[in-house]
């Protein structure tokens, strides 16, 4: 068939796969529809935890009999939500109490009905979407369209015995996103992709090119085995990234739900239609497991490919220039510059990257040999990239630069085959549907795109500063291996459009090539500065066209080759002053990556210090000093003026640092693991994960346990002796723990002889229970027969109890507690408990096969642990919280427990608290470290299995939505974004 009549059939399945893809996209999805009733099935009503997530039922209905009202008398016949953790407009519970012999139904403080408390009716209370209804014995009480069903964490009452009968409460949670395409969505689906298939096959073989696309054969050398075995090398000893656990999290949790969802905030909503990255490491990490090391397989693959993809970008756009040695070397050099520190990371960026080079090297091709057919796989490729992540519209950013090609091809086409080259292009855009929309309704995916603006701030393109104020930042994400090929791709796309203006050196094929790549990275800095947030992270999405930029720059020098001196002192300048400001920043790698680092303590992170001190430096030359690079430009004009050749100032100061910064990566890193021996290091848990035999964490962390035979411990051989406002029992806002408790009061001091408590013979460690506001001014000591010791306070206030670790000086028999608190002001008291014997044991011991909630920035490193999910709307209880250190505690312990911004684990900080026991690496770190881990024991105030689960399935159509979560009345949060 000839190309003019291959027009007609082009726009007829152009057309098909439009329809195809639209009608899968509006196809229904079968979503589950989970059911809680309580209680179970055959027993009386008992209290448990139900910690929903979302926190609302999408249906509520409780049964309230008055007859349970009338034997209580006084308390909570049924409650959703703790007393202390109920809010009217943040926590709103459904509540029926009885108090002064009146029975009062409420959810948050809107009154739905009182009435006496007598026996002989029964209140049916309903809530849904359109409101709340109140029955009494059938007829209806009260009708409020404005209470919505309550946020429910708990089902409890006061109630017991036969009183109880007739209580009950059934509810549907709302586990919208748990959804899988029905069979007609999964025929649309199939169909659609075999004819955006045959679209692809017919556009590329009827709008070909007159060209070929390479001059010369791409051949394997010397560059592509370093590529190659710096790459494998980093994946143990590359860099942990502090958003790699929560991609893994998703990923995982995609693996055992079938869905992917935020898997710790935002109420575990779809990333839809950003997941296509997710998925690929869902399959992966399904083959191999969760553990950093094996998952590293992903990015690193994906860095191969896009070096792969880049080799033969620059070798059509540059002929055989662009594959001669020297020119490879120089790309190889900035695709280091670039993967070491952004693209062993298992956020999507790499995927992006990967898919941006691809759309590259297409572009490059249509372009070079006029085949617009090349430009439909483009689009295909461009929207695998733009379904990993709002940053990665980068790859679509190329195609702009085809559009004279494509403008061409229409101005000298039939109207018959523009209106085809129109339908392929969307045809080939619809890729977006089977990638984005497979597994979920196009409703949902609206919803989530809501949930993300409402509970997460966005920042606008016009504030981009605060893109590079990050990364300016002293701070993790100003280190200077981050920087360096940002901060140098910018130079370079400076100096390049200096180049472009004066018309100086943009002949030839490298001269050609250095333009493309220009207008596609800035393009792509153009991009990045659209998407909804500014962390440093993101510039990983612009990689693939800046590598292409900086590796001709290092190649041909970011300056015409017979630029004027004063733009060559002007460049030079720029460059120095841009490498000093890249190796001012701070040598941070957290999490856990700074183990063993270089350059100064990395246990003090103070801002001015960070700058000084943890900068890379040489003994007392910092490598920050813009004499040291003026240096290199002096030795640099030495070097040609001996050898008779043209003064390239500039492109020496590029490349010592561009190719220092890389040689540096690899000295730091590979050193840091050796100076951090015998304890533990990322790259050691990468390698024992990678050979199979690896646990991580669990294998590194030993956990001081409280004796199991001495639990709970006995009372004293004799009473207590209490002085001031010292008082026996928990503090009224402490849970109480088991054994005697005893605390002081805000205001006055008060002293604690516990007396003696017996030890089985030998002991020489003990666990001691403390919480409360610990001052330098309290005294805790434990007395021995061999001696005393005096209690290391964590000198800080305390939200929960935590174990101390105290050994004592000799083996004992019996110990004795002392306590003198002589704070004497507001909020300045503490509470201890009886001391315990304990034991070190490895964590892999301690957490064995029990549920943990590994949290997301250190989950990658604890992969042989039962990692709990969202499942059928309700939030997995774990046994054991699983923190990270490293000094990065407050800014990862309560996302995932913070009620505001839907944190999916809200509902279980509302009904447990968390017991720390002591921990440390075994064997000891080699460098000055921060605390490495914080294992937590999960103490519920209630059971949490006291209910029956039945999940069904129902049919939704893609344009059906489900009341919003995106709304201030859900959790009292204001708009963000």
């Amino acid at each position: 068939m000839s190309p003019a009549r291959r027009g007609p059939l082009l726009l007829l399945l152009g057309v098909v796969t439009c329809l195809l893809g639209l009608a899968a996209a509006l196809a229904p999805v079968d979503a589950e529809d989970p059911v809680v009733t309580w209680p179970r099935a055959g027993q009386a009503p008992e209290s448990t935890v139900l910690p929903l997530a979302p926190y609302r039922p999408l249906e509520f209905s409780a049964t309230v009999p008055c007859a349970a009202a009338a034997a209580l008398g006084e308390g909570d016949v049924l409650r959703t939500m703790p007393a202390a953790q109920e809010n009217p407009v943040t926590a709103p519970g459904f509540v029926a109490s009885v108090s002064g012999g009146t029975l009062t139904l409420r959810t948050g403080d809107r009154v739905l009905a009182t009435a006496p408390a007598a026996s002989g009716c029964v209140f049916e209370v309903t809530s849904a979407d359109g409101g709340t209804v109140v029955t009494r014995d059938g007829a209806v009480l009260a009708e409020r369209l404005d209470v919505a069903p309550p946020q429910v964490a708990e089902l409890a009452t006061d109630v017991t015995g036969p009183a109880a009968a007739g209580l009950a409460v059934t509810l549907y949670t709302d586990a919208r996103y748990a959804s899988s395409p029905s069979p007609l969505k999964v025929a649309l689906l199939v169909a659609h992709l075999l004819a955006l298939a045959a679209t692809l096959a017919v556009a590329v073989r009827t709008w070909t090119g007159t060209r070929r696309v390479f001059d010369a054969p791409v051949r394997p050398g010397v560059a592509d085995l370093v590529v190659l075995v710096v790459s494998c090398a980093w994946a143990v000893l590359g860099p942990l990234n502090i958003d790699d656990s929560w991609y893994a999290l998703m990923a995982r949790q995609g693996a055992e739900t079938g869905t992917i969802g935020n898997a710790i905030y935002q109420f575990d909503v779809t990333e839809a239609p950003f997941t296509t990255s997710q998925y690929l490491l869902q399959w992966w990490g399904s083959l191999v497991g969760w553990g950093l090391g094996p998952l590293r397989v992903v990015p690193v693959v994906l860095g191969l490919l896009t070096w792969v993809l880049l080799r033969y970008t620059l070798a059509a756009l540059a002929g055989r220039v662009g594959v001669r040695p020297g020119v490879v070397a120089a790309l190889a050099v900035a695709h280091l510059a670039w993967f070491l520190p952004y693209g062993i990371s298992l956020r999507p960026e790499p995927a992006g990257t990967a898919a941006a080079a691809g759309v590259l090297l297409l572009v490059a091709a249509a372009c070079r040999t006029g085949a617009v057919g090349l430009l439909a796989p483009a689009v295909v490729v461009a929207v695998v990239g733009m379904t990993t992540a709002p940053t990665a519209l980068v790859a679509a950013v190329p195609l702009l630069l085809a559009l004279p090609l494509v403008w061409w091809h229409l101005v000298h086409a039939r109207w018959a085959t523009r209106l085809a080259t129109v339908a392929v292009a969307f045809a080939a855009a619809s890729a977006v549907v089977p990638l984005g929309l497979a597994d979920q309704s196009l409703a949902d995916v609206r919803e989530s795109v809501a949930v993300h603006r409402w509970y997460y701030f966005q920042y606008q393109w016009y504030s981009e500063f605060v893109h590079y104020a990050n990364l300016l930042g002293p701070d993790d994400q100003g280190t200077w291996g981050r920087r360096l090929p940002v901060l140098l791709t910018v130079a370079v796309l400076a100096l390049g459009a200096v180049r472009l203006a004066t018309r100086r050196g943009t002949g030839g094929p490298l001269g050609r090539a250095l333009g493309f790549a220009l207008a596609a990275t800035a393009l792509g800095l153009v991009a990045v500065a659209v998407s909804p947030t500014k962390w440093v992270n993101h510039f990983g999405a612009v990689a693939a066209p800046a590598t292409l930029l900086l590796g001709i720059a290092l190649a041909r020098g970011p300056l015409p080759r017979h630029a004027p001196l004063r733009l060559v002192a002007v460049g030079t300048a720029v460059l120095g002053v841009v490498a000093a400001v890249v190796y001012a920043g701070p040598n941070l790698w957290r999490p856990f990556s700074d183990w063993g680092q270089p350059f100064g303590n990395h246990s003090v992170l103070a801002a001015p210090i960070n700058q000084q001190v943890l900068a890379p430096h040489l003994g007392p030359l910092y490598l920050r000093s813009p004499l040291l690079w003026l240096l290199v430009a002096a030795a640099a004009l030495w070097w040609a003026g001996r050898r008779g050749r043209t003064p390239r100032p500039d492109r020496a100061v590029l490349r010592v640092a561009t190719a220092g910064g890389v040689a540096l990566m690899l000295v730091v890193f590979g050193v840091a693991p050796v100076q951090q021996a015998p304890g533990a290091s990322v790259a050691s848990m990468n390698l024992a994960m990678l050979t199979g035999d690896g646990c991580g964490l669990a294998d590194a962390l030993a956990v001081t346990v409280p004796d199991e035979a001495t639990s709970p411990p006995p009372p004293p051989s004799a009473p207590p002796r209490l002085t001031g406002v010292m008082r026996e029992g928990p503090p009224p806002d402490r849970p109480s723990i088991p054994g005697p408790v005893w605390h002081t009061e805000d205001a006055g001091t008060g002293t604690l002889d516990a007396g003696w408590f017996a030890v089985p013979a030998g002991t020489t460690r003990l666990l001691l229970p403390l919480t409360g506001d610990l001052r330098s001014d309290q005294s805790v000591r434990i007395d021995t027969g061999a001696g005393a010791v005096t209690v290391d306070l964590p000198g800080e206030k305390l939200g929960d109890w935590r174990d101390v670790a105290v050994d004592l000086p000799g083996p004992a028999d019996r110990v004795r507690l002392v306590v003198d608190d002589r704070t004497d002001g507001p909020d300045t008291w503490l509470a201890v408990g009886a001391p315990l014997p304990a034991r070190e044991l490895p964590a892999r011991a301690v957490l064995g096969d029990a549920p943990v909630f590994a949290d997301q920035a250190s989950a990658v490193l604890w992969p042989c642990q039962d990692q709990i999910a969202v499942r059928h709307g309700i939030a997995q209880a774990p046994q054991w919280r699983l923190r990270t250190g490293d000094n990065l505690e407050g800014a990862t312990e309560s996302t995932a427990f913070f009620a505001a911004n839907g944190g999916t684990l809200a509902g279980i900080d509302r009904t447990a608290t968390f017991d720390e026991l002591p921990s440390r690496l075994d064997p000891p770190a080699g460098r000055a470290m921060f605390a490495p881990a914080h294992v937590e024991r999960v103490r519920y105030e209630h059971p949490t299995d006291g209910y029956d689960l039945t999940v069904g399935t129902q049919r939704r159509w893609g344009w059906e939505r489900l009341p919003t979560l995106a709304t201030r009345d859900y959790t009292g949060r204001d708009f963000l974004g």
